[in-house]
């Protein structure tokens, strides 16, 4: 579980901004918290909404996690460079830093760097406790140059020599939490596996590959896709599989080497763009049966007024069941059926993309309804839609409003820190009354000639 993220000198934040994941003493949906372990008065929130308008800075929050992910879990290469993006409206010349305090197992680590596009200036790790903190390890680049030094935490390391060792061939561009790992230093695979296991985020992106990668790699996915678009009332009543000819695949000489390589349980998902961007999309599985390739095309079934059934092609479908079908895979995970042990931390840019109110509502709260003291799951997301500001359905704790002022500085803003709110006052009009900040200045309009 994500217990805190703050970031600075990022984007369109100069300032330090703050996501808190930790519960305030609100009542409201106390039963949906989570404990933490070893915590005694400490539980987690398991969703948080991020508001505001256009450019306000929520997607931003968004890419400093993916880029915090990718640090965490991908060595850039001897010439690459780091996903930094500073904020560039002044002269200064300052690392962004990157803090995230999070649940792995049944430890508290907090992962503080700072960065900038070249390399790891500071980078520390440390175990968080209810009555404190105690060091795993502190990496420093010295101002004047030379090699990184380190500090580690007594007793923590089985194998200090291997440590020291893994330590001096990070090179500069590398997280050592990436690079030890990579060399085998395995008291620091839990706290790298939330990185790499546990966080999954969610763009605006192609939802057809989301969708064909759980298709292809995940066993009852189609059946829970199928359920779950018919009771989402998208129209369609089942997903079925229709055999093609292996002439239906693209000629790609690396598919076909991925093809011949199959083995028999294993399935590959083929993505076909048939319109420009996101919205026409087909979809083909190949399997292996006897040597050969078997090649299916998905389709959705819709019942007629005549009560025939017809079957479309997947580009058929509208934009929000589009959005949706790249939505199931993180749906199928957190309910269990995938595997995931309701372990994941998932982060959605734009939940309500091309989505009807009462659908997204309806994804909270159906989330919301899993979730209790023993459980592990997140939903952080960010949104445009207004009426998701419900205290019906989420806590006050649980929303965040993101919002620019005149001089370009994005700051992210709790509705817990306004006081006098009542459980029952409609957030919506005091939100759009500016009471919370986050609404879009407009501009008059230039007269018309």
């Amino acid at each position: 579980m994500l217990i805190d993220f703050t970031v600075a000198n990022w984007m369109s934040y100069r300032d330090e901004a703050e996501l808190n994941m930790l519960g305030s003493l609100e009542r409201q949906h106390k039963e949906t918290l989570a404990k933490l372990p070893g915590w005694r008065s400490k539980y987690a929130l398991p969703v948080a909404a991020v508001y505001g308008g256009n450019a306000s800075g929520k997607t931003a929050l968004f890419k400093a996690l993916a880029a915090l992910k990718v640090m965490a879990t991908v060595d850039a290469g001897t010439d690459g460079v780091l996903p930094v993006e500073a904020f560039r409206l002044d002269d200064r010349d300052e690392p962004t830093s990157l803090d995230a305090t999070f649940l792995s197992g049944s430890n508290v680590y907090r992962l503080y760097v700072e960065a900038t596009p070249d390399a790891v200036v500071f980078e520390s790790l440390e175990l968080v406790r209810e009555k404190g903190e105690s060091l795993v390890y502190e990496r420093r680049a010295p101002e004047g140059g030379g090699p990184d030094e380190y500090s580690f935490g007594e007793g923590f390391f089985a194998d200090p020599g291997h440590v020291g060792y893994a330590a001096q061939s990070t090179r500069g561009n590398r997280l050592f939490l990436e690079s030890a790992v990579a060399q085998n230093v395995s008291e620091l695979e839990e706290a790298h596996g939330w990185f790499a296991d546990t966080l999954e985020l969610v763009g605006v992106g192609s939802q057809a590959w989301s969708f064909a990668t759980a298709a292809g790699t995940q066993e009852g996915f189609l059946d829970f896709a199928g359920e779950a678009l018919s009771r989402l009332d998208t129209g369609i009543s089942r997903l079925v599989a229709e055999p093609v000819g292996p002439e239906a695949l693209p000629k790609d000489a690396s598919l076909r080497r991925r093809i011949a390589e199959l083995g028999e349980d294993e399935v590959v998902a083929v993505v076909l763009d048939v319109e420009a961007g996101d919205y026409g999309f087909e979809m083909l599985t190949v399997r292996s049966r006897g040597g050969k390739p078997e090649v299916q095309r998905l389709r959705t079934v819709h019942v007629g007024p005549d009560g025939r059934e017809h079957v479309f092609s997947l580009g058929m479908e509208s934009s929000g069941t589009q959005r949706l079908m790249g939505l199931l895979p993180m749906l199928f995970d957190i309910a269990g059926p995938g595997g995931g042990a309701g372990s994941k931390v998932y982060v959605v840019d734009e939940l309500d993309r091309c989505m009807h109110t009462m659908l997204t509502m309806r994804l909270v709260s159906d989330f919301l309804v899993g979730c209790g003291p023993d459980t592990r799951k997140q939903l952080m997301f960010t949104t445009h839609d207004l009426l998701l500001m419900d205290q019906s359905v989420m806590r006050r704790d649980e929303m965040y409003i993101a919002q620019r002022g005149t001089d370009g500085c994005s700051e992210l803003v709790g509705l817990a820190e306004f006081k006098g709110i009542r459980f029952d006052k409609d957030l919506v009009r005091s939100y759009l009354d500016g009471r919370f900040g986050g609404i879009p200045m407009l501009g008059e309009a230039g007269a018309r000639g």
